[in-house]
């Protein structure tokens, strides 16, 4: 059996994504969905923590536009976005890039509402500021569910 190339988790108004490989376009299809019926249950704020697993291949051209695509349809579900890019230097360095051009590509970047960070714990203090809860327990509790 093949491992997910994805997963999600709703914790406290935060979206969960794990990205455990680049997605495919039904990947995309699938989560995006998702996070329109969480958008609708929920209603805002809600805030969206994506991690990439340290095994992640780097997208290729393809993923990246799709990806693209995806990053422009999810932005106004949420009021801020986190990525969490993990493995080693070069890793975080790489895989930021894509992101950053991502963005430029999109005309989505905005400090204040997406960040990338290297460690899930970084975004912890955000989600308390933002959410007024318990940032260090809500991604404790991500740990514990595999969202990152």
């Amino acid at each position: 059996m093949t491992t997910p190339v994805y997963k999600t988790a709703i914790i406290d108004r935060v979206f969960f994504l794990r990205w455990e490989a680049p997605p495919n376009r039904e990947d995309i299809q699938a989560v995006f969905q998702q996070m329109r019926e969480t958008h609708e249950r929920l209603k805002p704020p809600l805030v969206l923590v994506a991690s990439l697993s340290s095994r992640s291949a780097v997208p290729n051209s393809e993923q990246r536009n799709n990806l693209s695509a995806f990053q422009s349809d999810a932005r106004p579900l949420f009021t801020q976005i986190h990525a969490i890019v993990e493995g080693n230097d070069l890793q975080y360095n790489l895989q930021r890039v894509i992101i950053a051009g991502i963005n430029i590509v999109t005309r989505t970047h905005d400090e204040t509402l997406q960040r990338v960070h290297q460690r899930a714990e970084q975004v912890a203090p955000l989600l308390s500021d933002s959410l007024g809860v318990d940032g260090s327990k809500v991604i404790e509790e991500a740990r514990k569910r595999g969202v990152v």
